[in-house]
């Protein structure tokens, strides 16, 4: 089956690779830049890599370990925060007003619709959820170091 997947995602990689073209960066995302489609793209291989490294240490069943449990749970709340940062930048792009009005000390934020109102929430939220999952590899990793250190003479 991990054979199978992998020639799959090879192929759709070489496919992506040698066969990009001018329209598909512009014609994806009306409102980027060719440098937007790329960082959006990032997010998206980010948010597989955490996938595929959940899927691993759970088919290896390895979340009986409680470091292993640590970086699995660390994995989700990436994966989480790169699918949050794809729909951030999209709302961003898609800003028809200026968000921030004045200047100074009078600057104050425009909230007129919803899409402001999600914009805002998606770039709040990268914070609660960046901090966690990095403290959550750090606890993983710690635990993994301490049990290897237990176990050698």
């Amino acid at each position: 089956m991990t054979r199978r997947l992998t020639q799959i995602l090879s192929g759709v990689f070489v496919l992506l690779l040698f066969s990009p073209r001018y329209a598909l960066a512009q014609g994806w995302f009306e409102w980027g830049t060719q440098g937007s489609y790329v960082h959006q793209f990032a997010h998206l291989l980010f948010f597989a890599a955490m996938v595929f490294f959940i899927f691993a240490m759970r088919h290896e069943k390895l979340q009986r370990y409680r470091g292993f449990l640590y970086l699995i749970w660390g994995c989700a709340i990436l994966a989480w925060w790169n699918l949050d940062s794809v729909a951030g930048h999209t709302l961003e792009w898609g800003l028809t007003n200026p968000v921030i009005l004045g200047h100074g000390l009078s600057e104050r934020l425009l909230m007129e619709n919803t899409e402001t109102w999600l914009y805002y929430i998606t770039k709040i939220d990268h914070f609660a959820l960046l901090i966690p999952a990095f403290y959550l590899y750090y606890r993983g990793l710690k635990v993994l170091a301490q049990e290897s250190q237990s176990e050698t003479p």
